[in-house]
């Protein structure tokens, strides 16, 4: 790995036996590796909220939203 690559950061996500099955059998029907379409969802649903970006560039932003 060069030098000036940084190595992506990990995050660890717990998921009762249930919900892992759920998502194991959809990755593995689907083609899809966890982590890859776990980066995916996050990136999707952080786009959505508008976080991160401007009014301009957020489609379908919301924000002012109470929490």
């Amino acid at each position: 790995m060069p030098a000036n690559r940084k190595k992506p950061a990990k995050i660890t996500v717990l998921l009762d036996d249930e919900e892992f099955a759920r998502f194991h059998s959809y990755c593995h029907d689907r083609g899809f590796k966890k982590s890859t379409l776990i980066a995916r969802l996050i990136r999707q649903f952080l786009d959505l909220e508008g976080y991160g970006m401007t009014a301009q560039r957020a489609p379908g932003a919301r924000f002012g939203r109470s929490q």
